[in-house]
């Protein structure tokens, strides 16, 4: 009998602490309901579809696109500002007003845009200058970051979180399509990972980063560099950026040719160029090694998507 009135004394606790919870929702600044009890967002917020542009000389316009989620505290328009960091000083622009955006539809609102080199460098002043005439004089590192803010219909403004980064790269950065590869662990064949795609991203001018993975292997957040030599497209790689995915040493072809032994230096480490169709290829062989068990070899072939 004791064992039942203990049970109904905790029912009626965790009643009480329900009942207490529903009430605190009324003073609940984050969500409101509507006449149906369905929830509405309060703050409208942004979702980025492309948080990152490539931006590459000679490449007539880029495309951004946003959805604006809109909420009680709905905006009618949103402005968009720019900021430019010029690489080779480490300088940086004022923040200047880039575009408006109209917005008209009180749920979402997906916002597609293109634009220029022109429309970027309008306005821009940075070492006392504007940016210069053509895109190719621009340092690789270089950017532009764009930021958001919403204007209701009453003139007030609401910071929207989240940036799109326009990035000035090497004439062999951007995303690529692995079409060949192969992995060897201690000399027994771990697979490929055929039609994966990566970023290759750039240092400065010559040098490439190959960012969030190592081969195969998910690696968010860092990266291993190699250099071009532009006179033959030659590669020496992996140069170490973020320290070593694992083992006890970087293994490249340079130093160590012979140690690969499943996988090719001969024809590897080189940048084959298309400039008809843009998709350039890179050959790439590089690995790790671990004491007291040996070699790892990676080897892949990257072909450079192209829009």
């Amino acid at each position: 009998m004791k064992k039942n009135i203990s049970i109904i004394k905790l029912f009626g606790l965790l009643l009480s602490l329900l009942t207490l919870s529903l009430a605190s929702c009324d003073n609940d600044d984050f969500v409101e309901y509507t006449d149906g009890g369905f929830q509405k967002v309060t703050d409208p917020y942004l979702q980025i579809k492309t948080p990152v542009v490539s931006f590459q000389e000679g490449t007539p316009e880029y495309t951004t696109e946003i959805n604006v989620v809109n909420g009680v505290k709905s905006v009618a328009k949103v402005n968009v500002y720019m900021v430019y960091t010029d690489a080779s000083t480490g300088a940086q622009s004022e923040k200047v007003l880039f575009t408006s955006y109209n917005v008209t539809d009180d749920v979402i609102e997906t916002i597609e845009d293109t634009f220029t080199y022109e429309d970027l460098k309008s306005g821009i002043i940075v070492n006392g200058a504007s940016l210069p005439e053509s895109d190719s004089e621009l340092a690789v590192g270089s950017g532009w970051v764009l930021s958001f803010e919403g204007v209701t219909s009453q003139g007030n403004t609401i910071p929207l979180a989240g940036n799109v980064n326009v990035a000035v790269l090497g004439r062999f950065a951007g995303l690529y399509r692995v079409i060949e590869s192969a992995y060897y662990r201690i000399g027994e064949n771990n697979g490929d990972w055929n039609g994966e795609v990566r970023f290759i991203g750039s240092v400065d001018e010559d040098t490439y980063s190959y960012n969030d993975y190592w081969g195969l292997f998910a690696w968010i957040g860092k990266s291993f560099n190699f250099d071009v030599d532009y006179s033959d497209n030659t590669i020496n790689a992996p140069l170490i950026a973020d320290g070593l995915f694992s083992g006890n040493r970087a293994l490249n072809c340079n130093e160590e040719s012979g140690i690969f032994t499943n996988v090719p230096c001969e024809g590897s480490n080189v940048v084959v160029e298309d400039e008809a169709s843009g998709k350039h290829r890179i050959y790439l062989t590089y690995g790790y090694f671990t004491d007291g068990s040996g070699a790892r070899e990676f080897y892949e072939v990257l072909e450079k998507i192209v829009d």
